[in-house]
């Protein structure tokens, strides 16, 4: 375990040595990510070198390209939205291509910078054999900027057919206009002697990650005779009772958040047991790491002591009972109905939220806004709108909470608890170069990123050492309690954004074993929902998926969301089950069709095994809720929310918003009538630049006046007295006679 731990630590500077792609905001598409290439020079001279040219007769697609044979320089000019060209073959088959060149590289200069570049390996052409969203950082006019990406594993998994004659690579030059970019020394060349240490080493990381994964699934499938039957977690202290069974001596051990309970040689927490059948009673705090730490935040597992060995001897168990330092009764929905981020000011005159009737709202909370290491005042915006700095202290920790998050949040939940709206919270991360860095303590932010991460735009929660753990459960503290209170409640906690999506919305690196990127997530939601419990026994935590359901969306981290639900559930089973949920998003097939409903047919299916579930097969979701298998100790049905998805509305002409307003009648019958479903928050209230070429809003772009769609109508409707009259014109844009036929 110490080695693992030592190398989370140091892998994130040894990605950018390596070059090792790392992914950022893609917003027109929610499987669009920003690759960023290390751009550094080579310490060393590196010998063994492929020389590459371009083919500059294949430019197409609004691309002027230029070559000055003296300098070596080519120039490209794009001149519209998805300008490429291609390299010249190279190394035809019955030539090998060197094993040891490894790194792509070239110079270049480019004042604007290109957010997404593409890289192909062809002459094959398709997504999957692509590096997608290539970030090219600016340089100024008189600097060459040095490009090197590690192209081994590339070369592996999108290895050249024996067919296949020749090679080459297609650049890509992502979606702008009117960007110069100048390149020479086009090649692919050996490693240096640096390089291949570091090589060396992230391959030898990668392989303990792989086995780490490995012994938790192992745990996870593994049956023991001994077993943790209940944890109650009190007031004070922690009660652990348990089964042993066999022969020899048996212990308690105790397993942090920041432990790896799979890893351990010599387990570092122990308690005697006496006796087959046994209570212990602990003292909920101890000083531990330098901290009064909270043994709520721990797990508890059997271990054999026999043959001077320490051996797993049941799987390990989190508090199925915590002390309830108060509890809101249980909250009951008025409606289905919501929108996600709803404004409370007023938008073309009219406030939303007092006229629309949303039952349901989701909110963004990014945490790393929240929690201070020192008494700063930060503000969002403008001094005028600071406040003072909240002392607040947590497991003996001094922290500070910035006083401008708790004036807006208080604002925003109040007035949707005035509005009797079902809230859901989604805590994010956001990287330290992203958002608003006058509202974030620069030590924190960066102290709760994940260490193993290599871009995103929403991340992972690092949950690797004690320091980030009491950092990042004192903000849960801190947010649970305040609002679990009558009048300003948080209902529910959505735990980060699309994780089977991670290389962009929850990224903890590239190329993560599947087991490995689950279980640090499980982490989180233990951890929200441990705390949150203290303070409503009745909220849940969701775990968040897009609509990728039995297919990995592209590249290689992310995962499909039944394989990471089914994991979820096996942790359930074996460490104790809790109240967890599922926050779906389920986007048509391709976000830029409008009429998915004749679109959609064509890929997805009906059954459980369907690559993707999105409005038109909805009916999966909510079988697989409905199983008893899938339901929380068997027999409750678990929270499903859809928490983000819209219909798009490719421009503003009558029949594209007309398309748009059907869509969502559509969606809320479906919606309306399943009955696992718990509610749908609308993304977006109003077309943003934040979501690309998509118009996904109620409303149109602010620059319009946020004049009202026709969908506004068709939302304000749902629900209502006033839905058939209003629903009922657009049947026949969908080509039926009976809501009836929208089912299956």
């Amino acid at each position: 375990m110490a080695y693992i731990k030592h190398k989370i630590l140091t892998f994130q500077s040894l990605l950018i040595t390596l070059a090792i792609a790392a992914t950022q905001l893609g917003c027109a598409d929610k499987t669009t990510a920003i690759t960023s290439a290390a751009l550094a020079p080579a310490d060393e001279a590196a010998t063994a070198r492929t020389s590459l040219t371009f083919n500059t007769s294949s430019g197409v697609n609004q691309l002027q390209t230029s070559y000055n044979s003296s300098t070596g320089v080519y120039t490209f000019v794009t001149t519209g939205g998805d300008p490429y060209l291609s390299t010249n073959t190279f190394r035809p088959l019955s030539t090998p291509f060197p094993a040891e060149q490894m790194i792509l590289t070239f110079d270049y200069q480019c004042t604007d910078g290109i957010p997404n570049m593409q890289l192909f390996f062809a002459p094959a052409l398709s997504e999957a054999r692509s590096v997608r969203n290539i970030e090219l950082p600016a340089t100024t006019d008189d600097e060459w900027g040095t490009f090197n990406l590690n192209i081994q594993t590339y070369k592996e998994s999108f290895a050249w057919p024996a067919q296949w004659k020749y090679n080459y690579i297609r650049f890509d030059f992502g979606s702008l206009s009117d960007v110069t970019v100048k390149v020479k020394g086009l090649a692919i060349r050996a490693m240096t002697e640096k390089e291949q240490q570091d090589y060396a080493e992230s391959t030898a990381f990668s392989s303990d990650k792989q086995a780490l994964a490995d012994h938790i699934t192992d745990y996870l499938n593994a049956s023991f005779s001994s077993s943790v039957n209940k944890v109650q977690v009190t007031e004070n202290e922690v009660i652990i009772q348990g089964t042993t069974s066999g022969t020899g001596r048996f212990a308690l051990a105790e397993i942090t958040p920041y432990e790896n309970i799979t890893e351990f040689e010599t387990f570092p927490h122990i308690t005697a047991i006496r006796g087959s059948q046994f209570a212990i009673r602990l003292p909920r705090y101890i000083d531990r790491d330098g901290y009064n730490y909270d043994r709520l935040l721990s797990k508890w597992a059997i271990i054999s002591l026999s043959d001077n060995a320490q051996t797993l001897a049941s799987h390990a168990r989190y508090a199925d009972e915590v002390y309830a330092v108060h509890s809101p009764a249980a909250a009951t929905q008025k409606n289905k109905k919501g929108v996600l981020g709803c404004p409370i000011h007023a938008i073309d005159g009219v406030k939303d939220v007092e006229v629309m009737n949303y039952g349901v709202t989701a909110n963004v909370i990014c945490i790393e806004q929240w929690l201070l290491h020192e008494p700063l005042t930060l503000s969002d915006y403008d001094q005028p709108y600071s406040r003072p700095a909240i002392p607040y202290t947590y497991n003996g920790h001094q922290y500070y909470i910035n006083g401008y998050k708790v004036m807006e949040y208080d604002n925003l939940i109040q007035e949707y608890n005035r509005q009797g709206m079902i809230v859901i919270a989604y805590p994010e991360v956001r990287p330290p170069e992203k958002g608003y860095p006058n509202s974030r303590d620069p030590y924190l932010t960066n102290l709760f990123v994940h260490p193993e991460r290599d871009g995103g735009t929403q991340l992972m929660v690092n949950v690797t050492t004690p320091e980030a753990i009491n950092a990042y459960a004192a903000v849960i503290n801190y947010l649970a309690e305040r609002y679990s209170q009558d009048g300003m409640r948080i209902h529910h906690w959505c735990i980060f954004n699309e994780v089977n999506a991670s290389e962009v919305w929850c990224n903890m690196g590239k190329s993560q074993p599947e087991m490995y990127f689950t279980d640090t997530y499980m982490k989180s939601l233990r951890l929200w929902y441990n705390i949150v419990r203290q303070y409503d026994q009745n909220a849940s935590v969701l775990a968040c998926f897009e609509h990728n359901w039995n297919v990995a969306a592209n590249n290689d981290a992310l995962y499909p969301a039944r394989s990471i639900l089914e994991s979820i559930e096996k942790y359930s089973a074996c460490e104790g089950d809790f109240w967890w949920g599922v926050a779906h998003h389920p986007y048509p097939y391709d976000l830029n069709v409008t009429r998915f409903w004749e679109y959609d047919g064509n890929f997805v299916n009906f059954t459980q095994d369907t690559p993707q579930i999105t409005f038109y097969n909805l009916e999966v979701l909510n079988d697989w809720a409905l199983m008893p298998q899938h339901m929380y100790q068997g027999t409750v049905k678990r929270k499903i929310y859809l928490t983000e998805q819209g219909v798009n509305t490719t421009d503003y002409s009558t029949e594209a918003m007309a398309d748009q307003a059907a869509g969502a009648a559509y969606v809320w019958k479906k919606v309306n009538a399943l009955p696992a479903i718990d509610g749908i928050t609308w993304h977006a209230n109003v077309d943003n630049t934040g979501d690309g070429n998509l118009r996904l809003g109620l409303h149109q772009y602010s620059e319009n006046g946020y004049t009202r769609k026709p969908s506004w109508y068709v939302w304000k409707a749902a629900g209502t007295a006033d839905e058939d009259d209003v629903f009922t014109p657009y049947m026949t844009r969908l080509g039926i006679t009976s809501w009836d036929q929208i089912m299956h």
